[in-house]
């Protein structure tokens, strides 16, 4: 098997702990934005959006309120994202993958400004645990499109499929990395239980991010 070049790894559930005041941000975000304009989802649908594109979850689910429920989901999360902190282990994996050369990406369904912001409160790329970030937003794609992964391999030189490892929380995270062909690993971190990653069919599901620089180095990965 090559060894690994680039990883691509989900925020929100996988490396961020988006828990504020014990509840997901993500899920209660949507929740109070829908109910604030009288649209019930129930948690269970909420919890399996996660992982995608936020406005298009909204969009799906809004009808002809979506722009002012989104609006307001934008809001609550811009008011929170200091509130945010790492998932245990996020890194000391992010640094043992650059001390051996690989490309370390994080990638989101969160909008930009929401993703910049966590970015730099967690400090990822002022500390150089990170090489860069990128969201759905931005390729106009939503998970599980693959589209995210395809440009971060296109911006840093990465052709073989093979040589990339994508780490995600959620079921769309999962089949956007079986998508794009690439090796993707499920972590149990999130809001979305064993069995639901495992329909998606990763090539391996850890406990935590914290486990991956065993699993690498067990792989002969990096």
């Amino acid at each position: 098997m090559p060894r690994i070049r680039l990883a691509v790894f989900d925020m929100a559930g996988t490396t961020v702990d988006d828990l504020v005041d014990g509840v997901p941000l993500v899920l209660k975000s949507y929740s109070d934005a829908f109910e604030a304009h009288g649209v019930y989802v129930p948690m269970e649908v909420l919890n399996e959006q996660r992982g995608r594109d936020k406005w298009t979850v909204i969009s799906e689910l809004g009808g002809d309120k979506a722009h002012e429920i989104y609006e307001d989901f934008l809001g609550i999360l811009n008011a929170n994202t200091g509130r945010v902190k790492e998932v245990e282990g996020a890194s000391e994996t992010f640094r043992f993958l650059r001390e051996r050369g690989v490309v370390v990406i994080a990638s989101t369904g969160f909008p930009g400004e929401v993703a910049e912001a966590i970015v730099e409160h967690l400090g990822w790329l002022r500390d150089g645990l990170i090489d860069g970030w990128v969201c759905s937003e931005q390729v106009g794609a939503s998970r599980p499109d693959p589209a995210m992964i395809l440009y971060a391999m296109e911006r840093h030189g990465v052709t073989d499929p093979g040589e990339v490892l994508k780490v995600d929380d959620t079921a769309k995270g999962i089949e956007e990395g079986l998508n794009a062909g690439v090796h993707t690993v499920g972590v149990l971190t999130g809001t979305q239980s064993i069995q639901r990653l495992g329909s998606a069919g990763p090539h391996s599901i850890l406990r935590s991010v914290a486990e991956l620089p065993g699993y690498l180095s067990g792989k002969g990965l990096v």
